[in-house]
């Protein structure tokens, strides 16, 4: 079974999706419990675009055990291609359970995006960059998302419109600075052609 397995890993690194189909199916006839098996299976399927056979295996995945959170977004992903995004929300979700996975909750986004449900967006993305900051900017550069890119946080906590908003207090308060300083210089200034008119009075 396990020469099986590995040689069947070997083919999908090499992206012989066939080869790799060929061998794990003959390994899940001997071990039709091993949930790993029908995973690679689903993964071979989904590799070559045949998303029925690759659901079912992603189904029987979680059926034999059923924390397999892989499995999940697998079944999300596919769910999001065919446009039901009830499943894919369910699916994504479920993802999360074991493991706080970041690309799960960027997933929820676009679906809570898509749905409208803003709230919900902004949040399931945040959370996506507290698990790896990395997503800040994949969140930023993802177009479904532009309708919340604003409210996207930074790893530091601070929202774009929030950063912007300290940009622009940055600028008044400077602008409040130099006004202030130039103020002082030219009052020193007049004081001082004050006090020399005074001196050329006297000197008269």
């Amino acid at each position: 079974m396990k020469p099986q397995k590995y040689c069947g890993d070997i083919y999908l690194e090499k992206k012989e999706f066939k080869n790799a189909i060929e061998v794990f199916t003959n390994a899940v006839k001997y071990k039709p419990e091993n949930y790993d098996l029908y995973y690679s299976l689903g993964v071979c399927y989904a590799r070559i675009n045949d998303f029925d056979i690759a659901r079912k295996c992603f189904q029987k995945t979680v059926e034999i055990n059923e924390d397999m959170y892989l499995a999940y977004y697998r079944l999300g992903q596919i769910a999001l291609l065919y446009r039901d995004f009830e499943s894919a929300e369910e699916n994504f979700s479920k993802s999360l359970y074991n493991e706080k996975e970041a690309k799960s909750y960027l997933e929820l986004a676009k679906i809570h995006t898509i749905k409208n449900q803003k709230e919900k967006a902004i949040l399931d993305v945040n959370n996506a960059i507290k698990v790896n900051s990395k997503y800040y900017e994949i969140a930023r550069k993802e177009p479904i998302l532009f309708p919340i890119r604003d409210f996207i946080e930074k790893p530091d906590g601070k929202t774009q419109m929030e950063f912007n908003e300290t940009e622009q207090e940055l600028e008044i308060e400077e602008y409040l600075n130099d006004t202030y300083n130039l103020t002082k210089a030219l009052n020193r200034r007049k004081e001082k052609r004050n006090i020399k008119n005074k001196i050329r009075i006297n000197l008269k």
